[in-house]
């Protein structure tokens, strides 16, 4: 008898492609490169890379973006001459760089297309791009008033107190006389010297290293009190202080929140709250007003590519993933219309999914911080996790051990756990890749996954092999072989790397 073998094409597995697309994405690729790479529509790719990124990898993607379109402008500024000759034969402005590229010209194709795709949009970058080259003037009011608004602000939000000698001891004459023309003669001295004193406290703790950045949500909010109280406008027609956070972003940060902490001294801020509800807002209407030169508004990756063309016009935008996740649906961000019969369950649906979209992006969060850890934990320990409810007795736990070839982990089966005590799903764990017990090693496990993928893969055997439902119960710590310390508390990655318990909570 003989047996036929089966050579036609199989469907390809998502797993397979997750790990090569969250690179990807991290590396700034645009979203249709990605899926296209995946042989994926860009709608499933979102969906796929939804469960990887959270806040690490949008700051890190945020960084990739804005360094490859600054190289691109610059790549493109030394092409002028050949763009220029390109523009006048009719060569349409998104086909130049893949012209340029094959006349042998260092360009970013995926970067350069999406940067060129409206005119309007290229006529900022272009004037970006000269003032990067120093070929234009750059042009903005005294930005020694901007750094002052931020440390202020930062200060308050950090409870740094005024220290009077400090600031008269070390601030510039120069911004003494600033701030207080600004503040005007009537204010009174008191409250100009809080104000200073508050500044150069906060500069010193930056130079000490003990002030962390600051959310431009924070900001806002704090930089809006203080300006009710102040009254400037009421000195100075049209002058707000402390400024905006907005106006910050384009007068020192070039469009970026995390650049002009960086001009400030200050570190980027990690976290949640990068953007308010307004950025979103804005940055759909944006969306809406241009897309035509992008594609279709219902092709979600006609959106990324118009993010990338904002970083390089110097404004920061709420990435694919982050834009979803606030607007629940895509729907709802392209404003389709919905029939008031239905818009009460419309609206009830979509909360349902902003819901889960919360859910995911915890485990996606922690799987990033787990990620992390392993990446920097030395060969000779180990990573362990509980999942730590209110139930009595033994609760789900996982370990994990990172070596040159990868990470090998493994979660508790029923020879600890049983089934009674707490459910397991086996045909998920079999299903996903994980090797049964067997003697060697009487735990579900894996072995050989690479550091970027590692921390997700082992939440997601807990989560669906396990049936651990909420991040937040997730308490992790290292220890070295073959014993190490594990105590209650801790906040910092170091921390964690020294054995001390962390929770999606302190880790943040």
């Amino acid at each position: 008898m003989t047996t036929s073998i089966d050579y036609s094409p199989r469907e390809a597995d998502p797993r397979d492609a997750i790990g090569p697309a969250l690179s990807s994405f991290l590396a700034g690729d645009p979203l249709s490169s990605i899926a296209a790479a995946a042989n994926m529509d860009s709608h499933g790719m979102l969906l796929l890379l939804s469960s990887r990124v959270a806040d690490r990898a949008e700051e890190q993607r945020a960084r990739a973006i804005r360094d490859r379109c600054f190289a691109t402008g610059a790549a493109l500024y030394q092409e002028c001459e050949r763009f220029e000759q390109l523009m006048g034969a009719g060569i349409a402005l998104p086909d130049i760089p893949k012209v340029l590229a094959a006349l042998g010209a260092p360009i970013d194709v995926d970067i350069a297309v999406s940067m060129l795709r409206s005119t309007l949009m290229f006529k900022e970058i272009l004037h970006r791009v000269l003032q990067q080259n120093g070929a234009i003037e750059v042009s903005w009011r005294a930005q020694s008033i901007d750094v002052l608004s931020l440390l202020y602000v930062t200060g308050l939000h950090r409870g740094v107190k005024p220290n009077y000698e400090l600031a008269l001891g070390m601030m510039p004459v120069s911004s003494f006389a600033e701030l207080r023309e600004l503040l005007g003669p009537r204010r009174p001295y008191q409250r100009t010297a809080e104000i200073l004193a508050v500044i150069e406290a906060t500069s010193q703790a930056i130079r000490a290293g003990d002030v962390a950045g600051i959310s431009i949500s924070d900001y806002d909010e704090i930089a809006e009190e203080i300006s009710r109280e102040l009254s400037i406008a009421e000195i100075h027609p049209g002058v707000c202080w402390p400024a905006p956070g907005d106006e910050l972003r384009r007068h020192m940060g070039q469009g970026s929140w995390d650049a002009a902490l960086d001009a400030a001294g200050l570190k980027p801020h990690i976290g949640r709250g990068r953007f308010g509800h307004a950025d979103f807002v804005e940055a759909a209407e944006g969306f809406r007003n241009t897309h035509g030169h992008f594609g279709s508004p219902k092709e979600v990756s006609s959106y990324d590519s118009w993010v990338i063309a904002e970083a390089a016009a110097g404004r920061e935008r709420p990435s694919v993933i982050a834009f979803r996740r606030h607007f629940g649906t895509w729907e709802s961000v392209i404003g389709a219309v919905v029939p008031p019969e239905i818009e009460d369950e419309y609206d009830g649906i979509v909360n349902q999914i902003r819901a889960g979209n919360d859910i995911q992006e915890a485990w996606a969060r922690a799987g990033e911080l787990i990620s992390e850890v392993l990446a920097h934990m030395p060969w000779n320990s180990f990573l362990s996790i509980q999942y730590s409810d209110d139930t009595e007795g033994l609760t789900p736990y996982a370990q994990a051990v990172p070596d040159a070839d990868g990470v090998w982990f493994e979660v508790v089966s029923e020879k600890y756990l049983p089934a009674g005590q707490w459910s397991i799903d086996p045909r998920y764990l079999s299903t996903n890749r994980w090797s049964a017990p067997d003697s060697d090693c009487p735990n579900w496990y894996k072995d050989g996954i690479p550091h970027i993928e590692a921390g997700h893969q082992l939440l997601e055997g807990l989560r669906f092999g396990r049936g651990c439902h909420d991040a937040s119960k997730l308490q992790w710590h290292t220890g070295e072989f073959p014993s190490g310390p594990g105590p209650d508390g801790g906040v910092t990655l170091d921390d964690a790397l020294n054995g001390i318990v962390q929770t999606l909570g302190n880790a943040a």
